[in-house]
């Protein structure tokens, strides 16, 4: 019995309010059948709750300076370029 009310406290790293945005925008993504959008809706969410997460770990290493956390926006903000050409580049 004792299993059963540990189910109910469950503690989530990531806010539950964001979990249910990422779930519902992919299912609108599957049910419209847009592959693109899934993928770049889980590489999104998966960038902001890896930077979400470890914010604390990465600042603390980079001692405060505003370069290395400009450097990650940056480099992520790239990844997603890269991304949306790789995803919307047909050769024809």
């Amino acid at each position: 019995m004792q299993a059963l009310f540990d189910l109910g406290t469950v503690n989530l790293a990531i806010p539950a309010w964001q979990m249910a945005l990422y779930i519902g925008l992919m299912g609108l993504c599957m049910i419209w059948r847009k592959t693109k959008c899934c993928l770049l809706t889980t590489y999104f969410f998966a960038f902001y709750w890896g930077y979400y997460l470890f914010a604390h770990d990465f600042l603390s290493v980079a001692h405060g300076d505003s370069t290395a956390q400009s450097a990650y926006i940056g480099f992520g903000l790239a990844l997603v370029a890269f991304s949306l050409i790789a995803l919307f580049y047909e050769e024809r």
